[in-house]
C-alpha cells in the first residue's frame, strides 16, 4: 500500500461485523488511499477476512443514496497504543474486483 496521505474531508462510515459477530456502522477518517487499498482508524475491535462497507460521502442530506460506497476485505489489522486499529481494506473481496471496477472513486475534497 502507498503512503498517499489524505487531506481536506477524508470522512468516512464503515460497517460491517466486528470480531464478535455483531453488527456496527461507525464514522472515522481515511488514513490512506491508493488505487486499490486504504487504511483508516477505527475504535471497533475487527479481524482480518471479514468484508466491510465504506461510504465515502457521509456528510450528504439524509434521502439522497450515497454513490460513492465500495465493499472491501480487511487485509490487515494493527492494534495501536492509544485503543485504536489501523485497517487496511482492498477494494472487492481480496482477491478480484466487483463487477470488474477496482478503483477507488475519485474524492473531491471541499
Amino acid at each position: 500500500m502507498s503512503t498517499n496521505g489524505t487531506s481536506g474531508n477524508s470522512e468516512i462510515i464503515v460497517s460491517g461485523k466486528d470480531m464478535f459477530g455483531a453488527t456496527f456502522s461507525e464514522k472515522t477518517h481515511l488514513l490512506n488511499r491508493d488505487e486499490e487499498e486504504f487504511s483508516f482508524s477505527l475504535f471497533r475491535p475487527v479481524t482480518e477476512n471479514q468484508h466491510i462497507h465504506v461510504d465515502f460521502q457521509p456528510a450528504e442530506p439524509v434521502g439522497n443514496t450515497p454513490d460513492h460506497c465500495i465493499d472491501g476485505f480487511i487485509v490487515n489489522v494493527k492494534n495501536r497504543l492509544d485503543g485504536m486499529q489501523t485497517v487496511e481494506v482492498r477494494v472487492g473481496n481480496g482477491r478480484r474486483p466487483l463487477n470488474g471496477n477496482s478503483r477507488l472513486p475519485r474524492l473531491s475534497y471541499r
